[in-house]
């Protein structure tokens, strides 16, 4: 028997959207909505039962009407972002526009869904992508994060509108402003973690090939992860309610693990508390004083998984503990092809990272303590014993006013820990969704959405308890005979990255000339007054070659080796060239102004892909003796 309409939608969707494919399985008829249908195929109405509101006034005008708006407006735009599916067929029709590679629609009636995917046929927009599929109630940040990073719809976030699908929908104001505040924050956050000062991705770079001998020598965070066999863990951070819950702490210790991140390691010393493991993934020389005067119970028994760019006066200190330096999930590290020494770490923070390790080692409760995310009420931005300052962030004016925990009330917070907060509500979403529940124990700061308010007393009365003491985690260092041909696979991948890196250079550099050379000419041409003595094939031709540029630049080859250290040189260029891509040109004139704007645009752009690989070819340079010593030592090269 054929398939329906309606079937072969929701088996694309199964595909893509397994969770509102299943909600539309439990929808059998519309019940809320009537649907009326004239003797044209496209002639069709939806009234809403209680209100008696159409969804349109006239169907076939009104599409019309809609579909000539967005093309006159949007022809090249190749994201669109739609709230409403009405009846579906002004999507179908838009959907034929190639330049539109994604269509996102967001609706907040799961019936009206299931009515126009029961009449439209969009089954391979569906399975592509083309057409993307969102109930309102199902969004959360999560998703938005997820969406937000396909890779060719970030790229054009200052082209972000989300428009409206017909007046019917202004009933749903709330809804809409939500959704759009929540596409908004989605978009900030994806910019912000492009950054725009590539000097820490150069740093990192050249401090993880430096550490790469200690990291192999010492300890894998998979044979720690492994090696878990304890129910609950605690993250402990720095914020300025952590003092008030020490007490608690230390008399529930040896019932969970305990994972402290760097800057609370002083504060449970000095309370006589010994974590189970301490994380840290700071690039500064700063971090380093946190792992000064170490306790030796805490070098006998705590274990430091460290990110593996992290400052060489770090691993200094810590010399004679149990280190496992990790790398994290960024695409350099990824090239190494190491994984029994990642990948984790994808947050901004040490708590970030602390609560992923958390999870990966597969406590079923995670308790947060000391996660404030914002100032005290009384100023304060870290907790007492902190042994930099109480108040080592100052108040700015740039300052976020975020929902206090207990959900009454604001609170004042940085940009940065409003960051932190991000990551933990995408990675609380993802681990809820596997039966983790994460209980939010520091009883003030902001709130963090997904997490479990309550009290840390009630949380280890009720889940923890005192009857299991935790076992304790021994793991071995790396067994000796696998270092050599681990040194000499870091030495091999390195030098993959110089000889690729130093070819790629060349051919970016050669374009670069090439094109300042045409735009001089331009010049030329325009201050003579002799525009017609342009040649519009060389212009072509060049925009051909910055195709086969951007092209290399996408492919995984580049993006393994080079992506984390150019993408905040060239990122907010993409973003303008956007604008470029989407204007109309109709005219022979308007094309060719296109063209040469196009390439103008692009000098800068070629030079700072040029500046970015060259940058990130002396931090390998910088950072590779200590690996090149140790495998000339060896007789490995």
């Amino acid at each position: 028997m054929e398939e329906t309409i309606y079937e072969k939608n929701l088996s694309a969707l199964l595909g893509v959207n397994p969770s509102l494919a299943a909600n539309l399985f439990s929808v059998s008829a519309n019940a809320k909505f009537s649907v009326y249908q004239g003797q044209e195929l496209i002639d069709i109405n939806i009234i809403e039962n209680d209100s008696h509101r159409y969804l349109y006034d006239a169907p076939i005008a009104d599409l019309e009407k809609s579909v000539q708006d967005a093309e006159a407006e949007y022809s090249r735009y190749p994201v669109l972002f739609y709230y409403g599916i009405g009846n579906g067929i002004f999507y179908k029709l838009i959907s034929a526009n190639p330049a539109h590679k994604h269509i996102i629609i967001i609706e907040p009636e799961i019936e009206l869904l299931y009515i126009a995917l029961n009449f439209i046929d969009i089954a391979e927009d569906i399975q592509s992508e083309r057409i993307i599929l969102q109930l309102s109630s199902h969004m959360t940040f999560g998703e938005g994060i997820r969406l937000v990073y396909k890779g060719d719809i970030k790229p054009y976030v200052k082209l972000y509108n989300l428009q409206i699908h017909a007046p019917f929908y202004d009933h749903y104001q709330r809804d809409i402003q939500e959704m759009n505040n929540l596409l908004i924050r989605s978009f900030k956050q994806m910019v912000l973690n492009h950054g725009n000062d590539t000097n820490d991705a150069l740093i990192g770079i050249e401090q993880h090939i430096y550490n790469l001998p200690t990291m192999i020598e010492n300890y894998k965070v998979v044979e720690l992860i492994k090696q878990n066999k304890n129910k609950n863990a605690v993250i402990i951070s720095t914020g300025p309610s952590l003092a008030k819950q020490l007490p608690l702490l230390k008399a529930y210790a040896p019932y969970m693990t305990l994972v402290c991140i760097d800057a609370s390691l002083p504060i449970l010393q000095e309370h006589g508390i010994i974590p189970d493991i301490v994380v840290s993934m700071e690039r500064v020389e700063l971090t380093s004083k946190f792992f000064e005067n170490l306790d030796p119970a805490v070098k006998e028994n705590t274990y430091f998984v460290v990110s593996s760019l992290t400052h060489r006066k770090s691993v200094t200190n810590l010399t004679g503990c149990k280190l496992a330096l990790a790398m994290r999930p960024l695409s350099y590290m990824r090239f190494f092809e190491m994984p029994e020494f990642g990948y984790i770490g994808s947050g901004m923070s040490a708590a970030n990272l602390g609560y992923q390790l958390a999870y990966y080692m597969q406590h079923q409760n995670i308790l947060l303590i000391g996660q404030d995310l914002a100032y005290a009420d009384d100023g304060r931005s870290h907790s007492k014993g902190h042994i930099f300052s109480e108040n080592e962030v100052q108040h700015r004016q740039n300052d976020l006013i975020v929902t206090r925990y207990g959900g009454e009330g604001f609170i004042k917070t940085t940009i940065i820990w409003d960051m932190f907060r991000n990551f933990f509500e995408k990675d609380i979403e993802a681990t809820s969704n596997e039966g983790i529940s994460t209980y939010n124990c520091t009883e003030g700061g902001a709130r963090i959405h997904g997490s479990i308010e309550k009290p840390f007393s009630d949380v280890l009365r009720d889940t923890v308890g005192m009857d299991t003491p935790k076992i304790p985690i021994h793991i071995d260092r790396t067994p000796p005979e696998e270092i050599p041909t681990l040194l000499k696979h870091a030495y091999d991948k390195t030098q993959e990255m110089v000889d690729y890196g130093l070819e790629f250079k060349l051919e970016v550099e050669t374009l670069f000339l090439d094109i300042v050379e045409e735009i001089e000419i331009l010049e030329e041409h325009n201050k003579n007054n002799s525009l017609e003595k342009i040649n519009y094939e060389n212009l072509i031709l060049l925009s051909e070659k910055i195709d086969v540029i951007k092209e290399k630049v996408e492919s995984l080859e580049f993006s393994k080796m080079f992506i984390d250290t150019v993408q905040s040189y060239i990122f907010h260029q993409e973003l303008d060239l956007a604008k470029i891509v989407v204007q109309n040109a109709e005219s022979e004139l308007e094309k060719k102004a296109k063209l040469i704007e196009w390439i103008i645009a692009h000098r800068y752009w070629l030079f700072s892909l040029a500046g970015g690989i060259e940058a990130e070819l002396t931090a390998i340079t910088r950072g590779r003796p200590p690996l090149i010593e140790i495998c000339h030592h060896m007789k490995l090269i």
